[in-house]
C-alpha cells in the first residue's frame, strides 16, 4: 500500500526552512555588526579629535589646572586681531568672552567683557584689559620662562587678567582654560560646518568697517533669519559702529549659540565625518593653527563633557551674561570703562549658577494692544500668581495686535518660556517696537486675550 507523505513532515525537513538556532545565529550576526559598527565610528572619532588635540594644544605655562570640565571648570574664548603677514601692526585680543562649563550637569553660561574696560597690568599700570594679551604675548620668555611661545604668553596673562578682574581666586577659582582664535580660524570654522542660521534682529548698517589692508568698507545686514558662511558671520560679529561695543558682544553670543545649534542637530555619524574638516580648518595654512588652546581635547573627561553637552542642551538655554552699563555700575577714564566691583561680584554669581528662572530673576512688563480698560491689570495679577515678578502695567503704542507677544529682551530664556506657555502667546526675542521698559520681558497684550 502507497504512503501518502505527511505535509507537516515534509514542512520541517524542508532544507529552505530557517530553525530558530538559525535565526538566533542570524540575530547574533547582527548585533555583532551593529557593535562594531559603532565601535569603528567611535574608534575613528576618537582618532580624529586625537589628530586634531595633536595640532591645536598647548601647553598652559601658568601650570596644569585641577577643574575637570566635567564637574565644571572656566574656559577664557580670546579673539585675537593677528596679522602675520604684517609682524609689524603687533597682535591685540578684539574678543574676551569667558565660559562657565559643567559637563555633568549639562549647562553653560557665557560672559562678555568690554575690550575697555580697565585693569591694571603689572609694570604698566591702568591699562584696557585687551592689552593684558598683547603684553604677554611680546613678552612670554620673560614672565613665563624661556620656552614659552609668544601664544601661550599672551593667552596665560590674559586669562590671569580676567581671573583677576573677576576675583575668581577669591572664591577658590580661576580661569582654567583658555582658547585662542583668530579671524581666519573663526570664518574657516563657520564654513566648515556649511555655514550657521542667525536671527538678526534689527536693521543694522555699519560704514566703516575695518577691511584687511587697514581700511574700511560698508556692511548692511537686514532683519530676520538668514544663512551665514564664515565671511558674512564674522562681519556680524565684529560690526560695532551701527551701535556700539555693547551690541557687538551680544552677537558674538548670538553667533556662538548658531554654532552649537549646527553641532547639534547633526547626529554622531555626521559629527564624526565633520571632524576632518574642522582639523584643516582650525590647523590653518601657516605654522601656527588658526585655533589654539590649552583644554584637554582628547582627556576622557573633556570629551565626556563636551559630548553631554553637545547631546543634550538645547543652545536657546545657554546663559548669555554681558558687562554693560544696563547691569552694571560704570565711569570712565577717558576711553576705559570703570565698573563697580559689587555689581560685578552680583554678575559673576549669576553667571556661575546653573541656568533657570531663579538665575534669571526676570521681570515682566505687560501692555494693553487691545484698548479693553483693566486688560493689561488683569493679565498681570495673573501673571503674579503664577509667580512672575511684575512691573506696572501700561498702554502699548497704537496699532494691531491680533496675538499676545512676549518679547523677550533681556537673556531669561526659562522665564520667557514658561510665560508664554501661560498665556499661550507667540515668543520673540527682540525687543518690542516703540517701547521703552526696564523688564527684561515684555508682554503686548492682543485681542486673542481681550474678554
Amino acid at each position: 500500500m502507497r504512503r501518502i507523505p505527511d505535509p507537516k513532515q515534509h514542512r520541517r525537513s524542508s532544507p529552505t526552512s530557517t530553525s530558530p538556532p538559525s535565526r538566533y545565529r542570524l540575530f547574533g550576526r547582527i548585533i555583532l555588526g551593529l557593535v562594531i559598527l559603532v565601535v569603528a565610528v567611535v574608534g575613528i572619532g576618537y582618532w580624529q579629535i586625537h589628530q586634531l588635540a595633536r595640532q591645536i594644544v598647548v601647553a598652559d605655562p601658568r601650570g596644569s589646572a585641577a577643574a575637570s570640565p566635567l564637574l565644571g571648570a572656566n574656559i577664557l574664548v580670546v579673539g585675537v586681531d593677528i596679522r602675520r603677514d604684517r609682524p609689524e601692526e603687533g597682535v591685540r585680543s578684539d574678543t574676551l568672552m569667558v565660559v562657565r562649563l559643567d559637563g555633568m550637569g549639562g549647562w553653560l553660561n557665557l560672559l562678555s567683557i568690554p575690550r575697555d574696560t580697565q585693569i591694571d597690568l603689572p609694570e604698566r599700570g591702568p591699562s584696557k584689559i585687551n592689552a593684558a594679551y598683547a603684553y604677554g604675548y611680546l613678552n612670554a620668555a620673560t614672565l613665563y620662562g624661556a620656552d614659552t611661545t609668544p601664544e601661550q604668553g599672551g593667552m596665560a596673562l590674559a586669562a590671569e587678567t580676567v581671573s583677576s578682574f573677576l576675583n575668581l581666586d577669591q572664591r577658590g577659582m580661576r580661569v582654567d582654560y583658555i582658547v585662542q582664535i583668530d579671524f581666519d580660524g573663526f570664518a574657516a570654522l563657520i564654513d566648515a560646518l556649511g555655514g550657521i542660521t542667525i536671527d538678526v534682529p534689527r536693521r543694522i548698517v555699519d560704514d566703516a568697517y575695518p577691511t584687511p589692508d587697514y581700511g574700511t568698507m560698508r556692511v548692511e545686514f537686514e532683519p530676520g533669519l538668514q544663512r551665514m558662511d564664515g565671511a558674512r558671520a564674522l562681519m556680524y560679529a565684529r560690526t560695532r559702529h551701527a551701535d556700539s561695543d555693547f551690541g557687538r558682544t551680544e552677537r558674538q553670543q548670538q553667533v556662538v549659540q548658531a554654532i552649537m545649534q549646527e553641532i547639534r542637530q547633526r547626529n554622531w555619524v555626521e559629527r564624526v565625518l565633520l571632524l576632518p574638516r574642522v582639523l584643516q580648518a582650525v590647523t590653518g595654512n601657516g605654522t601656527t593653527p588658526a585655533i589654539i588652546t590649552t583644554l584637554p581635547l582628547s582627556n576622557v573627561d573633556t570629551l565626556l563633557a563636551l559630548g553631554h553637552i553637545a547631546m543634550t542642551l538645547d543652545p536657546a538655554l545657554i546663559g548669555r551674561y554681558r558687562i554693560e552699563p544696563s547691569k552694571v555700575g560704570v565711569t570712565t577714564n577717558g576711553t576705559n570703562l570703570i565698573w563697580d566691583p559689587n555689581d560685578i561680584a552680583t554678575l559673576v554669581d549669576r553667571w556661575l549658577t546653573p541656568p533657570g528662572e531663579a538665575s534669571e530673576q526676570a521681570r515682566v512688563q505687560v501692555f494693553n494692544g487691545v484698548g479693553v480698560t483693566g486688560l493689561a491689570r488683569w493679565t498681570s495679577d495673573e501673571l503674579q500668581a503664577h509667580g512672575f515678578t511684575v512691573l506696572t502695567p501700561a498702554d502699548a503704542p497704537p496699532g494691531d495686535y491680533p496675538r499676545t507677544i512676549v518679547y523677550q529682551v533681556g537673556d531669561a530664556p526659562f522665564t520667557a518660556r514658561r510665560l508664554a506657555q501661560v498665556l499661550n502667546a507667540d515668543l520673540v526675542n527682540d525687543a518690542p517696537p516703540g517701547i521703552v521698559s526696564e523688564a527684561e520681558i515684555v508682554v503686548i497684550v492682543g485681542k486673542d486675550r481681550a474678554p
